[in-house]
């Protein structure tokens, strides 16, 4: 549904969207927002199968998630807002808010940065085409619109190397955004899974990659709960980087509560 320039639609939780603390996971998130911008787009007619007929195609190149510790159970409703929140010459902003459908609670929210590729010349084109019909919404879910600069790390704690597979590609050939996230998080020590909950995620996509590459990611311990995650290709080449904050886990809720809820 869109009203007023933001565009609401409702999901269902899967149990592979669910953490084993009741929590929707980082990669469900991403999924799912990604999906409403999706929906969003088709209603305007810029979807990624309408401009590819002008050889054009999106691209996601940022993203800022942040996670509230709330509690969502399987095959409950929830509700992603997004809306188009600033709109400059090369990058359109979307921003957006993840709640429980039943109460509104808050389960995530952030903005993402999108820009336009034109297929044939591999450059960014200007966002005037979209400029009539979208609908600019200026609610900014975090402080700005500002890029975030992530800090160059001095050594890794951990190392791990990922072969692209099938399942990793999208529909352009691509490995998909959501790979990079989560190769990324299989960086992080068991320790930490164990006693801790991610708070946010900044992602930076820098480049495209193919099932034949090979991506190394390297996790550095930045102290006080942050993590920088870099990903690089067979040449070395810095396709992309995360920075992931984390806190001690708050209490479980007892099963039996999973259990006794209305369906």
């Amino acid at each position: 549904m869109l009203t007023n320039g933001i565009y609401t639609h409702t999901y269902t939780v899967n149990a592979s969207d669910m953490t084993p603390q009741y929590r929707l996971t980082p990669n469900a998130m991403a999924m799912y927002f990604q999906d409403s911008f999706a929906r969003l787009m088709t209603i305007h007619k810029f979807a990624a199968f309408d401009i590819e007929k002008q050889q054009r195609m999106w691209v996601i190149t940022e993203l800022n998630l942040n996670i509230k510790q709330t509690d969502i159970y399987w095959s409950e409703a929830f509700t992603v807002e997004i809306w188009v929140s600033e709109l400059t010459s090369l990058r359109i902003y979307c921003d957006f808010r993840i709640v429980r459908t039943h109460n509104k609670e808050l389960i995530a929210y952030g903005t993402s940065q999108w820009n336009i590729l034109n297929l044939d010349t591999k450059r960014l084109e200007t966002t005037d085409f979209l400029a009539e019909k979208l609908t600019v919404v200026p609610q900014l879910m975090t402080e700005s619109h500002k890029k975030i600069r992530f800090p160059k790390a001095q050594t890794a704690d951990m190392q791990i190397e990922h072969h692209p597979t099938l399942l990793d590609l999208d529909f352009n050939h691509h490995v998909t955004n959501r790979s990079y996230l989560s190769i990324a998080l299989l960086t992080m020590p068991p320790e930490i899974l164990d006693t801790q909950s991610i708070t946010s995620l900044t992602v930076h996509w820098l480049h495209e990659t193919y099932l034949n590459d090979t991506l190394t990611c390297k996790m550095s311990d930045l102290g006080n709960g942050q993590y920088l995650h870099t990903l690089t290709n067979n040449q070395g080449v810095l396709v992309c980087e995360v920075m992931s904050q984390w806190q001690p886990k708050t209490e479980t809720n007892d099963i039996c509560q999973v259990l006794n809820r209305d369906l």
